[in-house]
């Protein structure tokens, strides 16, 4: 009976160490107000750069941007929004959220970037590098995409 209780403790024991472990993986930081405004700055900024690429005319720089320049435009337009929502309204579970279809966007860009391939490099080893570089973003992404649906459950769930 004694052994009984004993495991019993020992179980409840262990399922609280498994909380407290995902609550530390999960857990968020806190965030400023400040941190959406420079992001929505940063943003535009960048929206501005990556329209103007091909005006710029870099030589490694192919006119089949423009193919890929659809979802930039989308993916950058979609921060933006996000970060604009973000500074009303920020619970765990929505960033978490709006996160997921984010990180789905980027995927999708680097995804056309690396099918379409709108560069053109002297060296063949400066394509294999982007290359790589692309298919690591890409699984970098899924695996962001995974943690932020976890923490979408864990949010949910409440644990």
């Amino acid at each position: 009976m004694v052994d009984d209780m004993t495991e019993t403790s020992e179980d409840g024991n262990n399922q609280n160490k498994i909380k407290d472990f995902l609550k530390k993986i999960f857990e968020e930081k806190d965030v400023s107000k400040s941190e959406f405004i420079v992001a929505v700055i940063g943003n535009i900024i960048i929206l501005y750069i990556v329209n103007s690429l091909l005006s710029w005319d870099l030589g490694f720089i192919t006119s089949a941007f423009q193919d890929v320049l659809w979802i930039f435009n989308i993916s950058i337009c979609a921060t933006i929004i996000a970060n604009l929502m973000f500074l009303a309204y920020h619970p765990g579970w929505f960033r978490s959220l709006v996160k997921i279809i984010l990180n789905t966007l980027s995927f999708l860009v680097c995804y056309y970037l690396y099918t379409i391939f709108p560069f053109i490099f002297s060296q063949a080893a400066y394509t294999i590098i982007l290359k790589i570089i692309l298919i690591f973003g890409m699984v970098a992404l899924i695996i962001a995409s995974l943690v932020e649906v976890l923490r979408l459950i864990f949010k949910i769930i409440k644990i």
